[in-house]
């Protein structure tokens, strides 16, 4: 399959002077941490949320793990006390940069996806994931303080696209029920963390040509090969769906940011999208109705330390921001057909 290319990445030389030279100019993290000055964590840029408002939902996450460390349901790899506390955001529009900058010492760690987490370790041996969760025999209500911290991959569409909409949640729910969303999680996630992405074939149909916008820079979930060629798990998971659908997906590669515009221009008709909602905890996707119905539900069958807890993880945000963090205003996604936990890689000592 032949892909378009709508806007090329930067060259290697090109971003490898920029952190240089971002280097030179900011100086090293862990002299600043010696110093007391600041300690920044790089994330992915997200719409509808500052960095500021970001860090301030980070204070919660750090609540959080505490508690899921004492459940032990999170291993740290160290005593997240000792930790130099984290007091500034910086957005990244793309993974690419993100490394790299916490490669030159600008960052001390950047918070990715567990999956990406694990791919780049194995390929880069600079750089190790900081922590890992072990929920396997957690309570319920430990898994639901976890699921917080996730999140959700779906497909983004125009508010227009209501049918096409319905068509891809309908496909992923039977894929969800009939085994075959497990069986590519554990062949192009699982089973590819230390490889490279398998590439995969379309089947051509006789339906409708489907543009979707791809970044292909963050494996092992959007994945690009250096020939053009797709690969990886979204990838697989479009042939499946073209299959049960009749439907013919074409891939258009662009930039992180211009996803949105790609779609708000009508070049593309989906996009591939992390939109912060970790499909695995009880309240994802709610209207925000029925997310405060929720939770005076919960709030009579917790205990009172539990919701403290709660409220502390939330960081004084409200639902709203959080459900609509990172959806551009005129969109609509897809339930989440695969959920992870975001960690902090960081360089070896």
């Amino acid at each position: 399959m032949k892909m378009r290319i709508v806007i090329m990445r930067k060259t290697v030389s090109v971003l490898l002077t920029l952190v240089f030279i971002v280097g030179l100019l900011l100086g090293c993290v862990n002299t600043a941490a010696a110093e007391g000055k600041e300690i920044a964590e790089g994330a992915l840029s997200l719409l509808n949320m500052t960095e500021e408002e970001y860090l301030a939902n980070s204070k919660g996450k750090a609540i959080a793990l505490k508690y899921l460390a004492d459940q032990g349901a999170y291993v740290s790899g160290g005593d997240l006390s000792k930790r130099p506390e984290i007091n500034r955001i910086i957005f990244y529009d793309t993974l690419t940069d993100m490394i790299l900058a916490l490669e030159a010492g600008v960052i001390h760690n950047a918070e990715i996806p567990q999956c990406t987490a694990g791919y780049l370790c194995a390929h880069n041996d600079r750089l190790v994931v900081r922590g890992s969760y072990h929920l396997e025999d957690a309570d319920g209500f430990t898994k639901a303080v976890a699921y917080r911290l996730g999140v959700g991959y779906s497909f983004l569409l125009a508010e227009g696209k209501a049918g096409l909409r319905d068509e891809l949640d309908r496909a992923i729910s039977e894929m969800k029920e009939d085994g075959t969303l497990d069986g590519l999680v554990r062949t192009y996630i699982l089973e590819a963390v230390s490889g490279d992405p398998e590439p995969v074939k379309f089947t051509k149909t006789d339906g409708e040509t489907i543009n979707v916008a791809v970044t292909g820079e963050l494996p092992p979930m959007d994945y690009v090969a250096p020939d053009g060629t797709p690969a990886g798990f979204n990838t697989a998971l479009l042939a499946e769906l073209g299959k049960r659908l009749n439907k013919n997906f074409e891939l258009v590669q662009v930039s992180s940011p211009g996803r949105s515009l790609a779609l708000s221009s009508g070049n593309v008709d989906l996009a591939f999208w992390t939109n912060g909602q970790d499909g695995r905890y009880e309240a994802a996707g709610m209207s925000s109705e029925a997310y405060h119905e929720y939770v005076s539900e919960k709030y009579k069958t917790n205990s009172e330390e539990q919701n403290a807890l709660m409220n502390a993880i939330s960081g004084g945000m409200e639902y709203e921001k959080i459900l609509n963090r990172d959806i551009p205003d005129g969109t609509i996604t897809t339930q989440p057909y695969f959920s992870d936990m975001l960690v902090a890689v960081t360089l070896k000592k």
